[in-house]
């Protein structure tokens, strides 16, 4: 494990103007030159369906937190935090970013998200949703502990549970299996408003969300490309927070908040382990921030950023100061 600035990989990203639907405002950000993917990797979702990914269990008798992803691609595939990955014996989503080689075998770090069935839907795993921000936020904490104490990128089971049940609750979704795409199911006809109110943002590669004015999530990409791609499920992912909250919003979150947030996140040191897969997987915790990134060959893949979880029902949220202001 080795220590880094955030501010020594993170590339100059520029908020743009804010755009909401009802509580949720998403703020994009933008690179002034924007960059292709790193060897023109593919997304999981992309090279299922090209048939040159396979994801499955790790053995007939399966393992809950971990799966066997084979690329036969001549290029990389990128696997996404927080990606759930559908069918087998459980759904399970990523536990942190992983980009695989070309040509290889990889067991990845998982937790399942679908608590009531273990028996085999079908032999390999397709693409599904993407995990609300709490989920991930809270997910997030956990395997930054896992990671410095034991060095594996674990979940705490329970907790990831406890965070589907809450959106299977919150929305009241008939859920025979506790399954998260249950919760996501339930609120299509809502999640489709927000994919028609928020279009994706020409040019973006990253975006900070805000549910009722207070900060839930940053995700930035290494190229604009990659954020298209997946926009209308990670804008989905957003909107199940902002569902679940029921509130208005207290204030407007503005295109200087976010970058109030950029200059304070490229403040923090991180440490930096070894990956799954290609590159090193970078980790910080600040007392009002908590982070993670794939940092490959210099090039900052994926970046995440979460309020801390018990921060996540503050009604004023994270607190969070310019530069300037935090040093005297």
């Amino acid at each position: 494990m080795t220590t880094t600035l955030m501010s020594d990989v993170m590339p100059a990203w520029q908020p743009g103007p804010p755009v909401g639907h009802r509580n949720l405002t998403l703020v994009p950000l933008k690179q002034e030159r924007p960059q292709p993917r790193y060897q023109d990797y593919l997304l999981a979702f992309e090279a299922i369906e090209a048939g040159v990914l396979s994801v499955t269990e790790v053995s007939e008798s399966g393992s809950v937190p971990e799966l066997l992803a084979v690329n036969d691609a001549d290029r990389p595939v990128l696997l996404i935090d927080g990606e759930e990955l559908q069918g087998a014996k459980q759904n399970r989503i990523m536990n942190t970013s992983v980009l695989l080689p070309p040509k290889s075998r990889t067991k990845v770090p998982v937790s399942c998200v679908e608590q009531g069935r273990w028996s085999h839907a079908s032999r390999t795993f397709k693409s599904g949703h993407y995990s609300p921000s709490t989920l991930r936020g809270r997910k997030s904490r956990d395997v930054q502990e896992n990671l410095r104490i034991e060095g594996k990128a674990a979940s705490d089971q329970g907790v990831v549970w406890a965070s589907v049940g809450q959106q299977l609750d919150a929305c009241h979704a008939a859920a025979p299996t506790r399954a998260m795409a249950d919760a996501v199911a339930t609120r299509e006809k809502d999640l489709e408003q927000y994919h028609e109110a928020l279009p994706y943002p020409e040019g973006a590669c990253g975006v900070v969300a805000a549910v009722s004015g207070r900060f839930v999530a940053l995700d930035a990409f290494d190229s604009p490309s990659t954020l298209e791609v997946i926009w209308p499920r990670l804008v989905a992912s957003y909107a199940m927070d902002a569902e679940s909250a029921q509130d208005s919003p207290d204030k407007p979150f503005s295109e200087k908040a976010a970058e109030m947030l950029l200059e304070h996140v490229a403040a923090q040191s991180c440490d930096a382990f070894g990956a799954i897969g290609l590159g090193r997987d970078l980790r910080f915790n600040a007392p009002n921030l908590l982070g993670q990134g794939l940092k490959v060959d210099n090039h900052l893949l994926h970046m995440s950023v979460f309020p801390p979880p018990d921060q996540n029902h503050d009604p004023k949220g994270p607190r969070i100061q310019p530069p300037s202001a935090r040093s005297r």
